[in-house]
């Protein structure tokens, strides 16, 4: 007989109910706050990082003679941040269009530019400046990359 009174009540859900109140304080504390604002901020952060990353490197080839440097940087900074402009742009074109259908063929489209803009900007950086710094080209690509995720982290700390 003690077994059975276990079973049931260990079956038996214990939680509080919560009043109106009471549950929308707990999930207004607790919600998640949008850190980016506009496309446009992770655009200009892509810039920032950039803008940064040449100085450093202007710096590095004042004291170690290396010509390329800065101009890889630039260029590696150029592939993330004209892809993504170029995507920003194609989605504001359609984005208070109410047809679902026209928005993700304007997303898919968008990608598409998005691809074509960076493979575009990757030959041409291959064929035009063959004494390319590709540590720096590709490191510096890496940062604008990462930048989707960094901005959040910078401005929740």
């Amino acid at each position: 007989m003690a077994q059975d009174n276990f079973e049931e009540e260990s079956l038996e859900p214990k939680y509080k109910r919560l009043t109106r109140e009471e549950a929308q304080a707990i999930f207004i504390k607790n919600q998640l706050v949008p850190t980016v604002t506009s496309p446009w901020q992770i655009v200009k952060f892509q810039c920032f990082l950039t803008f940064s990353f040449t100085m450093v490197a202007v710096i590095y080839s004042l004291i170690f003679n290396e010509k390329h440097l800065i101009l890889s940087v630039i260029l590696g900074g150029a592939l993330g941040v004209i892809p993504s402009g170029m995507f920003i742009i194609r989605i504001q074109a359609v984005k208070k269009s109410l047809d679902a259908k026209k928005f993700i063929s304007a997303w898919m489209f968008a990608e598409i530019i998005k691809i074509t803009f960076t493979l575009t900007i990757i030959i041409l950086v291959v064929r035009l400046f063959p004494n390319l710094n590709w540590v720096s080209f590709l490191g510096m690509f890496v940062m604008t990359l990462q930048s989707y995720w960094l901005i959040g982290f910078i401005k929740n700390n």
